[in-house]
C-alpha cells in the first residue's frame, strides 16, 4: 500500500517538472525523426518511436529520482545511450509478445486434430480453424496481449530506473537487467489501470489538441487563414493533455518508488566518489625553486673553479 501512496503523490511533482522538458523532446523527436525519415525512405519511424518513448520514460524517472534526493546532474550522452538499448529491446519483445497468440493457437490446432506437433506443423495449420479461434476468443486474445504488453514494461520498470540513475554523474554503472521484475504486483496493478487510461485520454488529447492543429495547419496552407478555435474544444485539448502526461508520470514515479523500495529493503547503492580534482601547480613556487638550484650550482661551480685554482 505505501508504493502507491508514494507514487500518487510523487507524480503531481513530477507533472510539474516535466512539461517543459516533454515539449522541448517532442519536438527535437520530430526533427531528428524527420531528418532521418528522408534518409532512410520512412524506415526510421519504427525505431526512432520506440527509442524517443524510452528516453522520455528515463528523464522522467530521472526527474523522479531527483525529487526523492538523488541531485545529481544527469549525463545526457549515458541517457541516449541507454534509451537506444531499451528502445530496441522493447521492439523485439513487442515483436515476440506478438507472435505468441499465434503459437498458442497453433497449438491448438494441433492438439485439437489430434495432429503431431512439429515446425511443419505450424506452417499447414488450417488458416479457417485459426481464423475462426481468433474470433472466437477474441477477448480472450485481447486480455492476454494487455497482459502480456503490461508484463514487458512491469518487469523492466526497476531496471529502467537504474539506468536512469546510472545516468547522473558519479553513479555506479548498472547491468542492463538489473531489478528484473522487482514489485511486480504493485507495479501491475498501477501499469495495468494507467495504461487503460492512457488511452481514453491519448484518444481525447488527440480529438480536441491534435486535430485542431492540424485542421489549422492545412487552412494556412491553402487559404492563408488561421481559424479561430473554439474555447471549449482549446480547454478539453488543454485537460486531456495534461492528464495523459500525469498518468505518465505516474508510470515514471511508481518505478521510481519502487527503486527506492529495493534499495530499503537490500541497501542503497554506494555512489562511486569522484576522483579530486589535481593541484594546479604554484608557478611563482617553481620560479623561486628554479632560480634557487641556479644559484646553487653558480656558487658549486665557483668553488670547484677555485679549488683547481688553489691545487694549482
Amino acid at each position: 500500500m505505501d508504493i502507491f501512496i508514494r507514487t500518487f503523490t510523487l507524480s503531481f511533482s513530477v507533472l510539474g517538472r516535466m512539461i517543459r522538458p516533454i515539449l522541448g523532446i517532442l519536438i527535437a523527436s520530430i526533427i531528428i525523426s524527420a531528418l532521418l525519415n528522408i534518409v532512410t525512405d520512412g524506415y526510421a519511424n519504427y525505431v526512432i518511436g520506440p527509442i524517443t518513448a524510452a528516453f522520455i520514460s528515463l528523464f522522467g524517472i530521472r526527474t523522479a529520482l531527483s525529487i526523492l534526493g538523488d541531485n545529481r546532474p544527469p549525463m545526457y550522452d549515458m541517457m541516449i545511450l541507454y534509451a537506444v538499448m531499451y528502445g530496441l529491446f522493447f521492439i523485439i519483445a513487442k515483436g515476440v509478445v506478438l507472435q505468441l497468440p499465434g503459437v498458442i493457437y497453433a497449438l491448438y490446432d494441433n492438439w485439437n486434430l489430434n495432429g503431431v506437433i512439429s515446425i511443419w506443423s505450424f506452417l499447414e495449420a488450417d488458416r479457417l480453424l485459426h481464423r475462426g479461434l481468433s474470433l472466437r476468443y477474441f477477448r480472450e486474445e485481447a486480455i492476454l496481449m494487455f497482459a502480456l504488453f503490461t508484463s514487458i514494461y512491469v518487469v523492466m520498470a526497476v531496471p529502467m530506473a537504474n539506468a536512469a540513475r546510472a545516468a547522473g554523474q558519479g553513479s555506479p554503472s548498472t547491468s542492463f537487467f538489473n531489478g528484473f521484475g522487482r514489485s511486480f504486483i504493485p507495479l501491475f496493478c498501477i501499469f495495468s489501470i494507467t495504461f487503460v487510461l492512457q488511452f481514453f485520454f491519448g484518444f481525447l488529447a488527440a480529438l480536441y489538441a491534435l486535430v485542431p492543429v492540424v485542421i489549422s495547419i492545412v487552412s494556412v496552407v491553402i487559404s492563408f487563414t488561421i481559424p479561430i478555435p473554439d474555447l471549449d474544444i482549446v480547454v478539453n485539448g488543454v485537460i486531456a493533455s495534461v492528464a495523459l502526461l500525469w498518468l505518465h508520470s505516474l508510470v515514471w514515479s511508481a518505478s521510481a518508488v519502487a527503486l527506492k523500495k529495493r534499495d530499503e529493503i537490500s541497501g542503497p547503492v554506494r555512489p562511486v566518489k569522484a576522483p579530486p580534482p589535481a593541484e594546479k601547480p604554484d608557478l611563482r613556487a617553481l620560479r623561486k625553486s628554479r632560480e634557487k638550484s641556479r644559484a646553487i650550482d653558480e656558487r658549486c661551480g665557483n668553488l670547484h673553479q677555485f679549488h683547481e685554482i688553489a691545487t694549482c
